[in-house]
This record gives C-alpha cells, structure tokens and sequence, in this order.
C-alpha cells in the first residue's frame, strides 16, 4: 500500500511539472500572437485595435513627436476647404514602424475606423486617409480611397506618395512632407472633382411696379423717408432740452449696469463664453475600397 501511494504521489508531481512546463512554452508563443494582433492593420472589425476620439483637433493624427503645429494648421485649412467643398474628408495618420503591421490593412482600418466619407447625397463615401510609416531615416506612405472617389485613381495618387517621401528624404522634416502631401493632394482632387454646389435656393426677384404705379410708390417712399426724418429730428430734440429729459437707469435698475446687458445674453470680456477649439472628423460613412 505504501508503495503504491508513493506511485500516486510521484506521478502527481510529474503531470504538475509537466503541465507548468507546457504553460511556459505556450505563453511567449501567445504573447506574440498578442502583440501582432494589436498592430495596425492587423486588427478586425469593429474597432480594428485602434481607440481614438472619432472627433479629432486636426485632420492630422500622431503628429505631435514629429511635427510641428504650425504645419499641422496649414494642413488643416487645406483639408477643410476640401470638406466645405464635399470634396474629400481626409485625414492623415502618422505611426512608428513598429506600431504598423500590414501597411495598406492600416490606412483602410483606420478610414473605417474614423468614418470619414459623406453618408448620402451625390458625393457619399468620399473619405481619404494617408498612412505615413516612420522608420528612423525615411516615411513609408500608403493611401485608402473611399468608395465615392472613383476618378482618383493610382497613377495620379502613388506619385503623392512618393513626393511625399522624397520630400522628407532631402529635408528630414515632417512638416515639409506633411505640406507637400496635403498641397499635391488638394491639386489632383479638385483636378478631378468640382466644389459641390449649394442646395440653398436663391430668392427670387421681386417684380417692381412699372408705370403710374412705379411713380405712386416712389413717391410713397419718399414721403415716408421724409416722415422718418422728421420724427427723429423731434425725438432728439425732446431728449436733449426740448422737452422732458431722458436720463439712462442708475448702476442699480437693469440687475447692474452693463451686467444686466451680460445677463440678457451678450458675452463677458472674460471670455468664458467663447467656443472650444473645432473639432474635425467623419461624417459617419467609412465605406472605402482601394489601397496602396
């Protein structure tokens, strides 16, 4: 019995062994899986890994450890007139090279991600997103094209790319690339896609009497141009000594002066009811197609 139950408790401590053994061969292996599969490009739908604000301050994202705001700003304005225009709704986002795994995956998910792209009307699905890759002596840039930006095809786009890229290679500077790439964008999709014109309807002339009538109203037109005058000629001199004086509300009458102003809706000096900065992102379509 005693050496049966030393069988047992020996074969036990081997299978514990065993499987701890096991357990530490498996967790590198998984631990890699995990980390390929939390790299852009390599993520899955919803989310595709990423986790950023769907409204962002620019149109540029991961600019802040290699460009400037300056440059980021004047991305801005030319990727807003774009968007005002139902252009394109086109963000650039800027990853190390050891945060990207499948490069062209990347600039898709994330134009998903951020739904750019009108949801209806005659210039749906227009989103664009450029892809720069760091590496630590050159950029790698991809592009995503959304499904309603036929006409932008890759001979006009890779060019784009690769001026973007020599750009930096001779100055080393992110926001020269960041210009050129916004500025050589900006030219082909407005060579491609005119501004997307207003649906606000313009009025309607009004028809001017003609004739004796024509007469009649601009005599009428006169006279009370005539009666106007003459009345606030009569409301002035009554205010300054004609007649009883006009004297304006103490400090106290109106809640205090110009606070009483303040409270019926006219902004303070202190600036607290200015707007916070604008805010720039997708109009919720996402819908893309072609990459490189």
């Amino acid at each position: 019995m005693r050496v049966n139950s030393g069988w047992r408790v020996y074969g036990l401590a081997a299978m514990i062994g065993l499987a701890f053994s096991l357990l530490g061969s498996f967790t590198p292996v998984r631990a890699a899986i995990l980390s390929a599969a939390s790299l852009c490009g390599n993520g899955s739908a919803p989310d595709y890994g990423f986790s950023y604000d769907l409204l962002q301050p620019h149109w540029t994202v991961g600019w802040e450890n290699y460009a400037s705001e300056q440059a980021v700003n004047r991305v801005d304005r030319v990727f807003d007139r774009l968007n005002e225009d139902a252009i394109a709704q086109t963000m650039i986002l800027i990853l190390p090279q050891d945060q990207v795994g499948i490069r062209t995956n990347c600039a898709v998910h994330f134009l998903r991600y951020m739904q750019l792209g009108l949801p209806t009307g005659n210039r749906k699905d227009n989103g664009f997103v450029f892809l720069i890759v760091v590496a630590p002596d050159s950029i790698d840039v991809h592009y995503a094209v959304g499904l309603g930006l036929p006409a932008l095809t890759a001979q006009e786009l890779t060019p784009i790319n690769r001026a973007a890229e020599n750009t930096y290679q001779s100055t080393h500077s992110m926001d020269e690339a960041l210009l050129t790439l916004a500025d050589e964008f900006s030219t082909v999709a407005r060579n491609n896609y005119e501004p997307e014109p207003s649906s606000a309807l313009t009025p309607a002339p009004v028809d001017q009497p003609a004739g004796p009538l024509a007469t009649l109203a601009l005599c009428g037109q006169l006279c009370l141009g005539i009666f106007v005058f003459l009345f606030l000629i009569w409301l002035f001199s009554q205010i300054g000594g004609g007649g009883n004086r006009f004297y304006p509300p103490g400090p106290g009458s109106w809640g205090g002066g110009l606070g009483g102003f303040r409270s019926r809706g006219f902004p303070s000096s202190g600036g607290r009811s200015s707007p916070g900065p604008r805010m720039r992102g997708g109009s919720g379509s996402g819908r893309s197609g072609r990459t490189n």
